[in-house]
């Protein structure tokens, strides 16, 4: 994919995926490597300065994450007519959403926790490492590549804290944590960045990752409120939602509560880090139970494989001569074998 100049001709366009106010994604193709990459398409002239400085943000963040589990960005380049192109890794499989949907709008508890939070623990534990605040989890952001490797995907609204401050109301309704609930919004890009009493950190996004566990077992976020009216607060997370005010369907095992309820802790001091839930007893059940599950599924497989070849074994084994006919010709066998058969009807 490495080249000294890129350029919208280096792509063949298969469809659109997504369209919003400033951005569109098309599935494509790299002409020159075949590789199968997501074209995320900036239109510059419709965007205020504000989101260009967010776009500026996304690119030098997303740029330096290399992990097996977040989306890859393999170049970003201006055109001219003035569209910036974000060239990243295809995920075949579409996003947690609509496998979601597919799958009946609920998860079970071992598959929420192996194959969908320990992965993307283990991206968020790389991003939080290098000082990167995602902030904006939800299932639309969390893709699968044809193989079902997962990834993280849209950093539109991160924000390295290396560099700067995070007071900004940025995010999904529902996955907001209560102290980016209570930033407000801004018009320019360094309003209110000297307010330390605005300032969050990484633990919003684990609150996040408590929201999607509980979302992905139960069928619907811990918390949900319609949308607000302008001006209005009505329908944010509000401080009240505490561990005990948590209500958990009986299909969701003791450990998996322990862990959402340790994620949603009120105060982000109290939150563990993505690392530390990374070794959360949850995950470490459902890691050997999904794996138990998969050699069932591999013996159980193995046994079918045995029973087909031994009947394809029997089904092309030359056939045995009748008694007393050995040394004769084919046609001799035939007509031994009427004889017999003669011979047992007269009998």
């Amino acid at each position: 994919m490495r080249r000294p100049a890129w350029s919208l001709g280096d792509f063949r366009l298969h469809k659109k995926l997504y369209k919003g106010t400033h951005t569109s994604i098309y599935q494509a193709t790299c002409l020159h490597s075949g590789l199968p990459v997501a074209l995320k398409v900036y239109f510059l002239a419709r965007m205020p300065d504000n989101i260009v400085h967010m776009l500026k943000r996304e690119i030098e963040i997303h740029a330096q994450l290399v992990h097996k589990h977040v989306a890859q960005l393999y170049a970003a380049f201006l055109d001219s007519e003035q569209r910036v192109m974000l060239v990243q890794e295809y995920a075949a499989r579409g996003d947690l959403l609509g496998l979601l949907q597919r799958l009946g709008g609920r998860m079970q508890p071992d598959q929420v926790g192996d194959l969908v939070v320990r992965p993307f623990l283990d991206a968020l534990s790389h991003l939080h490492s290098k000082g990167i605040c995602h902030r904006d989890i939800k299932p639309e952001n969390i893709l699968f590549t044809q193989n079902w490797r997962l990834l993280l995907a849209d950093f539109g609204v991160s924000i390295n804290l290396h560099q700067e401050r995070a007071v900004t109301r940025a995010g999904t309704e529902g996955y907001m944590a209560p102290e980016v609930e209570r930033c407000p919004l801004k018009a320019d890009p360094q309003d209110n960045k000297d307010n330390r009493e605005l300032a969050y950190s990484t633990a919003v996004d684990i609150w996040a990752v408590g929201v999607l566990a509980y979302e992905l077992m139960v069928g619907f976020p811990p918390v949900v409120a319609p949308a607000p009216a302008a001006g209005s607060t009505a329908g944010f997370v509000r401080s009240e939602m505490t561990a005990a005010a948590l209500h958990f369907p009986a299909s969701v095992p003791p450990l998996a509560r322990a862990f959402i309820t340790a994620a949603l802790a009120p105060d982000p001091a109290d939150r563990p880090t993505a690392a530390a839930l990374l070794q959360h007893p949850w995950l470490q059940e459902a890691a050997v139970r999904v794996a138990q599950q998969a050699a069932k599924r591999a013996e159980a497989e193995a046994a079918v494989a045995r029973q087909t070849r031994q009947l394809l074994q029997q089904a092309t084994s030359v056939p045995q001569p009748l008694p007393g006919t050995a040394g004769l010709s084919t046609g001799d066998n035939v007509s031994a074998t009427r004889f017999a058969v003669r011979s047992v009807s007269a009998s």
